[in-house]
């Protein structure tokens, strides 16, 4: 019955299409793996994602995918929400009997991208929960209400054209263990509220517009270079810019009507005074 659908691998192939909305009814879905295909268009079956609450991984990297992350995305997957007390079992992983009246399963195995390696899961474990929509064209902000997803051990939403803050709410992810949200336009500061991510082992936020000090405590110490990379207003360690001597900080809090809108000379003037001044300032 293809209503009880536990599985879905498609990835890896030549398929060119809209998103499938004929997955709308499967209500049993736990994992969903479109990666590295031609799929193309938004994810307009609002219907399909709310509908999804078992989901548990899911995989449309390496698409054409457009649009905006709608916050309802995240609201209504349920299963990766597992509460703290949640206790891992013998039997907690996806299985299948193929033969009735037997104790034999089949386990499905399913491979993903985890802190930028291929991995493949032989068992996929009921707990674990994985969102990768890398390298697609979504646009907009990153919604607050990914940050109900209390149980989510990767989130990749490299390689797309998001904008706007990191969203705070990230920091409440505390059984996160890898955060790539690379290449992208995200703007801001980096949320201290991310430092308490403290099972956190591989953050990639590179090659964004992102400024300011990056936070100094906790997992943020182990972090290298490579992590924060191609954002010319970052500064702090793991970089070798000081914050205080670059003046970094003070560009960062110049006000946006120092910005000229016109040829007039004496707004250049004035731009070039108030650079001035904090250059001789970090010297």
């Amino acid at each position: 019955n293809c209503k009880l659908l536990e599985v879905l691998n498609a990835g890896n192939n030549r398929l060119v299409d809209h998103f499938p909305c004929m997955l709308r009814n499967l209500n049993s879905l736990r994992v969903l793996v479109l990666r590295s295909n031609q799929f193309s268009g938004n994810l307009q079956c609002e219907v399909t994602i709310n509908s999804w609450s078992n989901l548990q991984i899911i995989d449309i990297a390496s698409n054409n995918f457009t649009g905006v992350l709608n916050a309802e995305f995240f609201s209504n997957w349920r299963a990766m929400m597992v509460a703290d007390d949640y206790v891992e079992t013998g039997r907690n992983h996806i299985q299948y009997k193929f033969l009735q009246l037997s104790n034999l399963y089949y386990q499905d195995t399913v491979t993903i991208t985890n802190k930028g390696m291929e991995m493949k899961l032989v068992k996929i474990l009921r707990v674990y929960t994985s969102i990768d929509f890398s390298l697609n064209r979504f646009k907009g902000v990153i919604p607050d209400t990914i940050g109900n997803l209390s149980s989510l051990y990767v989130l990749n939403l490299s390689h797309n054209v998001l904008e706007g803050p990191i969203p705070k709410s990230i920091g409440k992810l505390q059984k996160l263990e890898s955060l790539d949200l690379s290449t992208n336009h995200l703007s801001g500061e980096i949320p201290s509220e991310l430092a308490s991510l403290t099972f956190l082992a591989a953050l990639n936020l590179s090659f964004n517009k992102l400024f300011g000090k990056i936070p100094s405590t906790n997992q943020f110490q182990t972090f290298s270079a490579d992590s924060f990379e191609g954002n010319r207003g970052l500064c702090g360690f793991p970089l070798n810019n000081n914050c205080e001597s670059n003046g970094l900080e003070s560009l960062s809090l110049l006000p946006p009507t120092l910005v000229p809108d016109s040829d007039s000379d004496d707004e250049w003037k004035f731009i070039f005074a108030a650079v001035g001044y904090i250059v001789g300032a970090a010297n």
